[in-house]
């Protein structure tokens, strides 16, 4: 229950929406990248886990586990928004809480809440370049001393910009402005933050970056693959091989 109507001014609170898009026959490799990033962490989630959703938005990755008929010990959902639907609200198992992830204003306690795995994905780039360090830092919070994190955003390219929305203004004094991070700025922010980066994988690339890149038997693959498979597919395929050069990564983090 929301206790402080909180300003969402400065953030930028739109999401994709792949359930949609898909049922409409729209296949786009941002919208695929959603779905693999969600079955990621039903691959890797174990029974008696506890997850946090840190900006879970709808919940989707909770309606993912519940369709999959996955029952984690516990999964959170912590939004600035409250909208998730309310059939994912009835299960015993999931709680959603309406809070600010960078300075909280109903009271929570993301100490409180111990998780084994923390999930962020495609949040980071929505709350404003200047909160990065705050945002982690609760990210952080939310799990256990063993825990692990999942942190999904877009590696900025400048020749190419920002997605418009992740191009605003977020009162850093920049007025609108790209709020997507080059991918060695994060890492210096993750690292800054206090975790341990384990592993990273691209979500999802374009050709014309990694394709200068692949080795012998990455060759061979893509061009298998190419023969029956769209860019939409392979740029989803083909990116866990190539973070850096991704144009979204994600990185799996310890304390």
């Amino acid at each position: 229950m929301t206790k402080t109507k909180l300003d969402k001014k400065k953030y930028n609170t739109t999401e994709l929406n792949p359930e949609v898009t898909l049922a409409r026959h729209v296949y786009h490799r941002d919208q695929f990248a959603h779905v693999i990033r969600w079955t990621h962490i039903l691959k890797e989630a174990r029974i008696g886990d506890t997850i946090v959703d840190f900006g879970g938005g709808r919940g989707d990755l909770c309606e993912l586990l519940y369709r999959n008929r996955f029952k984690p010990k516990q999964y959170t959902c912590i939004d600035i928004k409250d909208n998730a639907k309310p059939e994912l609200k009835r299960l015993d198992w999931a709680d959603f809480i309406v809070e600010d992830l960078v300075k909280p204003q109903n009271g929570t306690d993301f100490n409180s809440f111990q998780a084994d795995r923390v999930v962020s994905f495609e949040v980071i780039e929505h709350v404003g370049r200047q909160n990065a360090q705050e945002f982690l830092k609760n990210f952080m919070a939310c799990g256990n001393d063993d825990a692990t994190y999942y942190l999904s955003t877009p590696n900025y390219d400048m020749l190419v910009g920002a997605a418009g929305n992740h191009t605003y203004d977020s009162g850093d004094g920049r007025g609108s402005a790209p709020q997507e991070f080059l991918h060695n700025q994060l890492e210096k922010e993750i690292l800054e933050a206090g975790f341990e980066i384990v592993k990273k994988y691209g979500t999802f690339a374009s050709i014309k970056d990694y394709k200068h890149k692949l080795n012998d038997w990455q060759q061979n693959m893509f061009d298998e693959l190419r023969e029956y498979y769209d860019t939409n597919l392979l740029a989803v395929l083909m990116a866990p091989f190539f973070p850096k050069e991704s144009r979204n990564c994600l990185w799996i983090l310890k304390r």
